[in-house]
């Protein structure tokens, strides 16, 4: 059986308990391409389709306005590596393991890194992480590329035909700043190359393109930041403005080469920041707070989702890997043995079959697996937070006693900057919150999540 009948033929993905089935197309169809667009750091309002703040953001925009744009898409953890892992995997950071980010050699202090060198967490037991859809979409016939950061190891983990990526902390510019070349340029580069040699193909192909950027250092090319001239944080806005220029770049490309409509595009962030002074950040990330933890998703696939729709109830990261699964027909568990044994392999909704359902409400909950950046009262801790419909609850397991402290209770539609915490005022909402975060651990094997949410309800 040659790639494109073993693609045909691999039939949908059976999804989380609740989803149903969908087949992506008829047998003769050829999967479609997929552009995977990661950014870094980049915060829900940077994007001008959200409505949130005036930035120039055209093609973004204009990917929005004909596709679906997420209003409630929430980090699984507020962490590079981590979130990164969980949208590979579709599992949240407990079950692949996966908690802080990696490097190659030894990082700074920080708790959010791991402290020892780990230079390929691809072979470290500690963590699993093989089975993610970059790794069936290239096992299935898919001719696959990365290119930019990568945050899971310096190396290939070798399911990538195509190999231009880093681990993390290379500086924008390739020399001196404003007077060398600007990296995400010099990758878009890369990946126009790798869509134009593979225009007309049969083989489906899917780029992984992944952006430092808008993370620090704020200098993206000059032309970028005077747009944002006498306001807060013009280099990062500009960093932004920079990526959207170089993703018409991408629209471009596939519009003369014939493959726009038959190209899954997916742009993403694996979490915002912070500009506040909020308890457990160092570096603006690593907290539950929306302006970290709800990110900008919007996908655009015509042949199966509809065109400028906004979708209201919560998604999650870890809902990309049964959606890119669907979209190129592949069903990573047919075959397999033991698949009761790995029930916890999925834990996020196909966002097809969410989409076209047509039911904008919220059906799963929204959990974030934080652990801290800086210390509270110094004591450091782990962090389950849940959002749901209009709230969110925060709850913590601190290393000093007392081991458990007053959680937080936002109303995310009435204090969307989350200032005013309601945990000792609406105890019925903290109990059907707690609840909620129990049955999630339970279903996900989360044992923090459960016995947080037993605390909160005894409390």
């Amino acid at each position: 059986m040659d790639r494109r009948s073993f693609l045909s033929s691999a039939g949908a993905l059976p999804l989380a308990a609740g989803a149903s089935p969908q087949t992506s197309s008829s047998a003769a169809d050829r999967p479609p391409n997929i552009l995977f667009l990661l950014f870094d750091k980049c915060r829900r309002d940077a994007f001008n389709c959200y409505g949130l703040r005036e930035t120039h953001t055209p093609n973004i925009d204009r990917i929005a306005s004909e596709g679906v744009r997420f209003d409630n898409c929430y980090v699984p953890q507020a962490l590079c590596g981590p979130t990164r892992a969980s949208i590979l995997t579709g599992s949240y950071p407990h079950w692949h393991g996966l908690r802080r980010n990696v490097y190659p050699i030894k990082p700074s202090t920080l708790p959010s890194n791991y402290q020892e060198p780990i230079p390929d967490p691809w072979r470290d037991p500690r963590f699993k992480l093989i089975d993610n859809w970059a790794f069936f979409l290239n096992s299935g016939g898919y001719s696959t590329g990365h290119i930019g950061k990568w945050h899971l190891g310096p190396m290939n983990p070798g399911f990538f035909d195509y190999w231009k990526g880093f681990n993390s902390m290379l500086r924008h510019w390739l020399a001196e700043p404003h007077k060398s070349r600007y990296r995400p340029d010099v990758h878009t580069d890369q990946g126009l190359k790798f869509i134009e040699e593979r225009a007309g193909s049969d083989e489906p192909w899917l780029l992984y393109q992944s952006y430092y950027t808008p993370h620090e250092p704020l200098d993206p090319p000059q032309r970028f930041a005077d747009l944002y001239r006498g306001q807060e944080y013009p280099g990062y806005w500009g960093n932004v403005s920079a990526l959207d220029w170089n993703v018409g770049r991408f629209l471009e490309t596939l519009e003369r080469t014939g493959q726009l409509d038959n190209t899954f595009i997916i742009v993403t962030t694996e979490h915002g920041r912070t500009w506040r002074d909020r308890p457990g950040t160092a570096e603006g990330m690593c907290i539950p707070y929306d302006e970290v933890a709800r990110i900008p998703l919007i996908l655009r696939y015509p042949k199966r989702l509809p065109q400028g729709k906004v979708w209201k109830s919560g998604v999650s990261s870890v809902d990309l890997m049964p959606t890119i699964l669907d979209a190129a027909g592949i069903n990573p568990l047919v075959g397999t043995v033991e698949v009761e044994a790995r029930r916890p392999f999925l834990h996020g909704r196909n966002l097809f079959d969410v989409v076209n359902s047509g039911k904008d409400r919220w059906e799963a909950p929204c959990v974030m697996q934080n652990l801290p950046q800086a210390a509270i009262d110094g004591s450091f801790y782990e962090e389950r937070a849940i959002r749901w419909e209009r709230w969110k609850l925060v709850l913590r397991l601190f290393d000093n006693r007392p081991a458990y402290r007053p959680g937080e209770l936002y109303d995310i539609d009435a204090d969307p900057e989350e200032n005013n915490n309601l945990y000792a005022s609406k105890p019925d909402v903290v109990n059907d919150l707690a609840a909620r975060l129990k049955a999630f651990g339970e279903r996900t094997e989360d044992e923090l999540a459960v016995r947080l949410g037993n605390w909160a309800l005894k409390g």
